[in-house]
């Protein structure tokens, strides 16, 4: 899966059980990847000088996501989700417009999510999309 790692868990994590400032995504990472993996639809729109990623997050997903390298427009556009992102923890419920920062989110879906990032850009290859906006850690790349 080229979106990330994303796996189904049972229920929702407690807030209270979480510290995401403390936690190693390399190694979250690492176990994730022993898991049983879910499917997470990806597709692209493009338009005059831009890519839009499109993607399916199934109620009950735990995903972790690729770093990304620049800020990004993100939109919530249907569901309900929490998102770990440098320490804090957000609950967002569609429709819901952001700026991404160039760092990991951590996604757990409470409910069927679509979730867009909007890069301004000329490419149409995906492969040349994601190496230049996003980058994938040494876990997911079976280098570490």
């Amino acid at each position: 899966m080229d979106g990330g790692t994303a796996t189904v868990i049972e229920e929702a994590p407690q807030p209270a059980q979480l510290a995401p400032h403390e936690i190693d995504l390399e190694q979250v990472e690492a176990f994730m990847l022993t898991l049983p993996q879910v499917e997470c639809p990806l597709n692209h729109h493009f338009g005059p000088g831009i890519c839009i990623r499109e993607r399916l997050m199934p109620a009950g997903s735990f995903i972790l996501g690729h770093k990304h390298r620049y800020p990004n427009t993100c939109m919530v556009m249907q569901g309900a989700c929490v998102v770990f992102e440098d320490g804090r923890m957000t609950e967002i419920l569609a429709p819901f417009i952001f700026v991404g920062q160039p760092t990991r989110k951590v996604i757990y879906a409470l409910t069927d999510t679509i979730w867009l990032n909007v890069f301004q850009t000329d490419l149409t290859d995906i492969d040349e999309i994601e190496a230049h906006f996003i980058e994938k850690s040494p876990t997911f790349m079976g280098l570490s």
